[in-house]
């Protein structure tokens, strides 16, 4: 009836002679009228809708990034793709919800770091569905490397993302920081300039760790 009421509308038609052609009440042709008003107002606003870019909840990469916070705090935040969540899955045969996750930080400050050779290292378990994470407690002046990984059944970690290499900076409060003895002797005059500067490229070392 509404095609019918619809075409007598674009006519002309008043809403008495579209219910005298079609044998019905006014009340009855005004009724289905305004509902196929108020349809074609929802399906525009659904097509607008449909026009507004969505964004996505995820970029499918793998990346872990950290940012100092404080001399003694960094953060954490990571993605993950769905791929490798899955690979993930498929060599440890055990649904990803029930993998215990862990961030593992190593502190790597002037070394060459090869996943192994950390000055020393602690795990941190994080809740499932979490992709950032604030670590505490840290050293300031020295320099950091966080993992992203699973604990397996074997209770061995397994690396799953790594992340960029991070100086947390000095500390005002005590100036502590592995060549500090050096840097007050320069700053006091007894050094020309800190002994460590002898052995070390800072360009080199960047260009090994980060």
């Amino acid at each position: 009836m509404i095609e019918q009421i619809v075409a007598l509308r674009e006519q002309g038609y008043s809403f008495r002679k579209i219910a005298d052609e079609l044998n019905t009440t006014v009340g009855k042709v005004q009724y289905r009228y305004q509902k196929h008003l108020q349809q074609q107002e929802e399906d525009k606003e659904i097509e607008q809708m449909d026009i507004v870019p969505k964004i996505p909840s995820s970029y499918e990469r793998d990346e872990v990034t950290l940012l100092p916070q404080s001399p003694t705090t960094i953060f954490a935040f990571w993605e993950m793709s769905l791929t490798l969540r899955q690979m993930t899955e498929h060599q440890t045969r055990t649904p990803w919800h029930e993998l215990l996750k862990k961030i593992r930080v190593y502190d790597c400050t002037m070394i060459d770091f090869n996943g192994h050779n950390a000055h020393k290292f602690f795990d941190i378990s994080i809740p499932e569905m979490t992709n950032n994470w604030i670590v505490h407690n840290l050293e300031p002046n020295r320099t950091y490397i966080v993992d992203i990984g699973i604990e397996t059944k074997q209770r061995s970690f397994l690396t799953l993302l790594r992340s960029n290499a991070i100086d947390t900076p000095r500390s005002e409060e005590g100036m502590t920081g592995l060549h500090i003895e050096a840097v007050n002797q320069w700053k006091s005059g007894n050094l020309h300039e800190p002994d460590w500067l002898e052995h070390f490229s800072t360009y080199s070392y960047y260009e090994k760790v980060k």
